[in-house]
């Protein structure tokens, strides 16, 4: 049986590149809790940071089959939390930028057309709210939404039960559906299809 832990970068970045899930699961156990430490640290929000963390690993795996490693992983994670930190610190200022001009366009008064939907602001609404999940459920709700993986595989990926992936996908629908009532659906799909 193979150690994936003696593996070297360039042997699990092959294995990941077809599939391998617990190559995937060796590179995520490695480097999680030093590109933690890095992002939360440039952004100043450990919440914002494990969100950030969660989005380079969803992506690496979404883009596995293309994955080319030129140096090894610990460079490549770097310049990847350096890319996300950038884009969330300049997302960040253009959203203040933007909330500033709204607060002085709007005097309270709001009136009809003001109060359409919007897709783009539903999708950050309902990203706002998964995000203020739970680390753990929030990676769990993300791989079965974002990913489209099964219960088993988040299980194995994450060693935790099937029971426990469960839970924390039903913790994250009861968040959203008391955010969004019956609208949730929709928005869910909404935003699916037009990613």
């Amino acid at each position: 049986m193979t150690s994936y832990n003696m593996l070297t970068d360039p042997e699990l970045a092959v294995l990941l590149r077809n599939g391998n899930e617990a190559a995937f699961k060796v590179v995520y156990q490695t480097y999680w809790d030093k590109m933690l430490a890095v992002a939360g640290k440039r952004l100043g929000n450990l919440d914002e940071a494990e969100e950030a963390i969660q989005d380079i690993f969803l992506n690496l795996w979404k883009r596995r089959e293309k994955f080319e490693l030129r140096v090894n992983f610990e460079h490549y994670f770097a310049v990847a939390v350096k890319f996300e930190v950038i884009n969330r610190l300049a997302k960040r200022s253009r959203e203040q930028h933007r909330n500033n001009a709204f607060a002085q366009q709007n005097t309270g008064q709001f009136e009809p057309l003001q109060m359409r939907l919007d897709l783009e602001v539903l999708r950050k609404q309902l990203e706002t709210t998964i995000s203020s999940l739970p680390p753990k459920c929030q990676l769990v709700f993300r791989m079965s939404r974002e990913s489209d993986f099964t219960n088993k595989k988040i299980a194995t990926y994450l060693n935790i039960s099937e029971k426990a992936v469960e839970k924390h996908v039903t913790t994250a629908l009861k968040l959203l559906k008391s955010k969004f009532g019956p609208l949730l659906s929709v928005i869910l799909y909404l935003i699916t299809i037009s990613k």
